[in-house]
């Protein structure tokens, strides 16, 4: 068991199993989940709504171009991504799927 004190803070990795001991108080838990997902992947939804323009405005200058469409994807049909790759790693090269 982790404990913690109000307004504590616990971080793990999402893949590691866990659960949660019965809540006995009188009040709601709450959590924050995030997760990383990288720009270029899209969202994980077909769609999703735009940033609003009047908050993206008032983030600091160097901040805003990370503000981009939310739905934007770069990659192609076969993996590849706006980032480049290695083409000497054997076994995790795109490559690979190009030898007989």
């Amino acid at each position: 068991m982790v404990t913690a004190k109000a307004g504590s803070a616990v971080l793990l990795n999402h893949k590691c199993w866990h659960g949660n001991f019965p809540n006995v108080g009188d009040r709601y838990r709450e959590m924050l989940a995030i997760a990383y997902r990288p720009g270029w992947a899209g969202p994980v939804e077909e769609k999703i709504a735009a940033w609003n323009p009047d908050d993206v405005e008032k983030l600091p200058s160097a901040v805003r171009p990370f503000f981009i469409d939310r739905n934007t994807r770069k990659w192609g049909s076969r993996g590849e991504t706006n980032r480049p790759m290695a083409s000497d790693a054997p076994g995790i090269s795109p490559g690979r799927w190009d030898k007989p």
